[in-house]
């Protein structure tokens, strides 16, 4: 993945990372008749700590093309493995999975068996009164879901009890999204206590962009600039609206937009790009480092243009 969430490079003792779960999902998938790429999807979404991606951000951080996700994102939500998230303003397409995918999977499915019931009615009413083989596998097929659908209702009933019994209810659906809030100032009052993790702060501003980028920034009496410029560099790279940057976070949509204005009107991100370059060069920055501050680079530019 070109844009892997984690901040980290943790492993597995097996030598796993977090592309390897996304790749390896999208293996198993495969295996299993499904597509590869809707199991890449989801594992992606299982393990990022961003609470909606857009289809362009999945389509860059799996390197492939818009078109694969378009067909992919759609047979997911379809299925019910996949929530879309509205951003107002916004026209690009973002996705979400629920804290218990599976268990929204299944009561999803319901869907599924009474088409399938369905179809095999339909293909019944079609046969002529001596085709009796064809009568005998539709009339199985009919039944078959009707067997499933009461199964089905006592297996999602089940894994409720389940997650009760062990204490891990799933939260309501949409609550993995921080409420917005508006603020003037530094842009903390009436967010959250909720801090931004730092695995999620260290990928999104590793320490040797920010080395290069604080000599850029034009003064400010606030000491959260990193906290800024890290809010900002999320808005850039998951492709969300201000409105919708999270609160854990710690400063305001408004805020974040301020510091954004002002930096593209100072050159910031030419200047920092540059920096980087430079940095890199000389073996004091690494090419993912570079790489990713060439896609914020990108993406400012983009934005203001837009």
């Amino acid at each position: 993945m070109s844009a892997d969430t984690s901040g980290t490079t943790a492993r597995t003792p097996e030598g796993w990372d977090r592309e390897t779960f996304v790749e390896e999902m999208g293996l198993l998938w495969e295996t299993a008749g499904s597509g590869r790429m809707d199991g890449r999807i989801i594992a992606y979404l299982l393990i990022t700590d961003i609470p909606y991606v857009s289809s362009g951000a999945l389509a860059r951080a799996l390197r492939v093309s818009p078109g694969s996700i378009s067909l992919a994102t759609r047979r997911l939500t379809d299925a019910g493995f996949l929530k879309r998230h509205a951003v107002p303003g916004e026209r690009s397409h973002y996705f979400r999975v629920d804290d218990d995918v599976w268990g929204s999977f299944l009561a999803g499915e319901r869907r599924f068996l009474d088409r399938e019931k369905w179809l095999a009615e339909q293909a019944l009413t079609l046969l002529g009164p001596e085709e009796e083989a064809p009568r005998r596998r539709l009339r199985n097929m009919r039944d078959y879901m009707n067997y499933i659908q009461g199964g089905h209702h006592k297996l999602l009933t089940g894994w409720r009890e389940y997650q009760e019994q062990h204490g891990r209810r799933p939260a309501p659906a949409g609550s993995e999204i921080p409420a917005q809030a508006a603020a003037d100032g530094d842009g903390t009052h009436g967010f959250s206590a909720q801090s931004l993790s730092p695995a999620l702060a260290g990928h999104l501003v590793p320490d040797a962009l920010w080395a290069a980028a604080e000599p850029v920034l034009p003064p400010s009496p606030s000491e959260k600039e990193r906290q800024a410029f890290t809010a900002v560099a999320y808005v850039l790279t998951s492709g969300c609206g201000w409105q919708q940057l999270p609160a854990h976070f710690g400063v305001s949509p408004a805020t974040a937009h301020r510091r954004f204005t002002g930096w593209t009107k100072e050159d910031v991100w030419r200047r920092w790009h540059q920096a980087v370059e430079r940095e890199h060069a000389s073996g004091r920055c690494d090419a993912r480092d570079a790489a990713w501050c060439a896609l914020i680079t990108e993406a400012a530019t983009a934005r203001a243009s837009g």
